[in-house]
């Protein structure tokens, strides 16, 4: 932020909107990713601080997590770790390293690497945005993904999770233990008598954003996670893709290594 001029740590989230509104005014959360861009275009930045968008609690049948609730804490979270067999404290922990995860916050998260892990266990497991702005909406997560370069100035509040509480399952590949994922995948659903419903697979570092993996849902619905089933499933969800290759994997890696997780994932829901 080579050309800021003003910070502004407004208490309200309307005061926060309407200096959003000036040009090359940008909101500041963690700030991990907005201090390492380095942009030139920057002339002021919002702290998001003092908004009180800082919380995990159950309201109206889900989880609400606030857009400024840091990694750390939703790593920590004892009601996120008994959710879903803690998926979504998983995904925040391998979202960044220990001192990262002190600072760096959801929201940021989900929008600065909105293909990573964590996005991926929050679309798994059926998460709503809701922004506010001219009006206050609430959209599913990955509907936000898809159109959010395109609303209007808005602010991402909360986040939240259904208490519906599926069993789940997080497996992914880097190139190191403490490196972030190159690809990732998330199965969860509900088993009753070892059939399965609600059936939902997310699938990150094959898209510009975490994407599902409709067939490969529709082929396990109301079925038992046999081989065969699994290993038809995990074939479809690397069907429906078309990543681009980086230094970190090329295209064709992406795609097996979709196949590989996505069977993993659901060998582990079958055991």
């Amino acid at each position: 932020m080579r050309n800021l001029n003003e910070i502004h740590k407004p208490t309200s989230i309307a005061d926060a909107l309407e200096f959003l509104q000036q040009p090359g005014a940008v909101a500041l959360a963690g700030g991990t990713a907005l201090n390492a861009d380095k942009r030139a275009d920057v002339r002021a930045v919002v702290d998001l601080s003092e908004l009180g968008l800082a919380y995990i609690r159950e309201s109206a049948g889900a989880i609400a997590l606030g857009a400024t609730t840091r990694l750390s804490a939703l790593a920590e979270s004892p009601i996120l770790r008994a959710l879903a067999n803690g998926v979504l404290a998983q995904a925040a922990h391998q979202s960044a390293t220990s001192i990262l995860r002190n600072q760096a916050t959801l929201a940021g998260t989900l929008i600065s690497e909105p293909a990573a892990v964590l996005a991926v266990a929050l679309l798994a497991l059926d998460a709503r945005v809701t922004v506010m702005g001219a009006t206050t909406q609430t959209f599913a997560l990955d509907a936000w993904l898809a159109a959010r370069a395109e609303m209007p100035p808005s602010l991402v509040v909360e986040i939240g999770v259904p208490l519906s509480n599926p069993r789940a399952a997080l497996c992914a590949v880097a190139r190191t233990p403490s490196d972030k994922a190159i690809v990732c995948a998330v199965v969860a659903a509900q088993i009753e008598n070892g059939i399965a419903r609600d059936v939902r697979i997310a699938l990150g570092g094959v898209g510009a954003t975490a994407t599902r993996a409709p067939a490969a849902e529709q082929t396990l619905r109301a079925q038992t996670f046999d081989d065969a089933t699994i290993q038809n499933a995990a074939r479809l969800a690397a069907q429906g893709i078309s990543p681009r290759g980086d230094f970190r994997g090329s295209a064709e890696y992406r795609i097996e290594m979709a196949h590989v997780l996505t069977r993993r994932a659901l060998k582990e829901l079958a055991s």
